[in-house]
């Protein structure tokens, strides 16, 4: 069995689903955002659940998220967000994914690759209005009808757009994209373009502008427990579905004045004890994204704090939770081990560690426990079989949190 495993509890995700879908608006539909495989939660697992609850939307980034929905038994709508190129067209017309239209470019392979299957190449039609990323601006609409009408094997049956600033609290760019979203869309059905599904809040704008909810709300990060920004918290009862967690695999005493890991970085203060678990970089722990200072004071705390790391001292050190009790990471985390200064408490090699692990950047390859109606399935690493558990405990593995 495995020293690391990821815990997802899928019923607390119906919890999410049922807190999102009791604020929509009564016109408007959930589609539910399982791009990034569900952002590390599993996308399969969590569509089937989803699906079973009655979603009937889901929207991802690539056609390969898309056709591996189909292949698991997921028949709702998928709608691919990005650009999709000429060499996935035809295999995303046979798994019968809506696509989105972005740029002149796509027409003719869809209308081609549509002619040749005999079918019809459903597309959401994407407006740039801020986002900067792919879309049509206002200025190519008229273009864009004529050839819509020009290629009949590809229908508009959808329209959206991507808010750029929605978690910010000054809403003004927000509101400013909402408007040239409205124009786009009063532009196109002027040209003809009619009946179309429109789609324009995610997570923050869903939360911040309910009346903004139009035919869906495209929603993902809510789904996962998480808050797009603190100031939205509470206003949904959201419930976690994700925990990581790892094993102690080696523990020793040292005296006051030892040397911890790469580059001597860490020093014991004390006479302590250092445990070693198994994870590091290669599984995500310690990775984190790259933020831009919002705002002067939060450029001026970057600074102060990489000032410090010079001359040895570390604010914000990762952390780890031992049975309730916070752990320091001891000195730099490694590739696949890390070593943590467990001081004098109690514990020893096999104690389990609940790790903070990102979930968009954890190793697809550790092992995830599904957790759903108290029975348990074990997805192994990258492979798509599960093992059915059907005890509360397993060796390799702890007590599963059902919480």
């Amino acid at each position: 069995m495995s020293e690391t495993w990821i815990e997802v509890n899928l019923d607390a995700v119906l919890n999410n689903y049922q807190e999102i879908i009791g604020h929509l608006q009564p016109q408007s539909r959930l589609m539910a955002v399982v791009k990034a495989d569900a952002y590390g939660m599993g996308a399969v697992q969590v569509a089937h659940v989803l699906q079973e609850a009655g979603c009937e939307a889901f929207a991802v980034t690539t056609v390969s998220e898309g056709i591996i929905l189909r292949e698991h038994g997921i028949d709702a709508l998928i709608l691919v967000l990005s650009p999709v190129l000429k060499e996935e067209v035809e295999e995303a017309l046979q798994a019968n994914l809506q696509l989105t239209l972005s740029s002149f470019g796509q027409i003719q392979s869809l209308e081609e690759f549509a002619a040749d299957l005999g079918k019809t190449a459903q597309v959401h039609i994407k407006l740039e209005t801020g986002m900067g990323r792919t879309g049509f601006f206002y200025e190519d609409l008229e273009d864009l009808a004529q050839a819509l009408a020009a290629n009949p094997h590809i229908k508009a049956v959808g329209v959206f757009t991507h808010l750029a600033r929605a978690a910010q609290r000054d809403r003004t760019y927000t509101q400013e994209q909402y408007n040239h979203f409205q124009k786009g869309v009063k532009r196109l059905e002027e040209l003809g373009v009619n009946s179309m599904l429109k789609h324009i809040c995610n997570s923050a704008a869903f939360l911040d502008f309910p009346e903004w909810h139009l035919d869906f709300v495209r929603v993902g990060t809510l789904l996962i427990g998480h808050f797009p920004a603190p100031s939205f918290a509470g206003k949904l009862k959201l419930k976690d579905p994700w925990v990581a967690k790892t094993r102690i695999i080696h523990m020793r005493n040292v005296p006051k004045g030892t040397y911890v890991g790469y580059q001597s970085t860490y020093r014991t203060k004390k006479e302590t004890q250092l445990a070693v678990i198994p994870v590091g970089y290669a599984d995500g722990f310690g990775v984190v994204p790259h933020f831009v200072p919002q705002g002067f004071w939060d450029f001026i705390k970057i600074v102060i704090k990489n000032m410090l790391a010079l001359f040895g001292v570390y604010l914000g050190g990762e952390t780890v939770n031992l049975r309730g009790h916070v752990v320091p990471v001891a000195g730099k985390i490694g590739m696949q081990l890390t070593v943590l200064d467990v001081g004098n408490f109690s514990c020893q090699v096999g104690d389990e560690v609940v790790i903070p692990l990102r979930r968009t950047l954890a190793n697809p390859r550790i092992d995830r426990i599904y957790c759903k109606d108290k029975t348990f399935f074990v997805k192994r690493g990258i492979k798509e079989g599960f093992l059915s558990l059907n005890t509360e405990y397993q060796p390799g593995y702890g007590e599963i949190n059902t919480k």
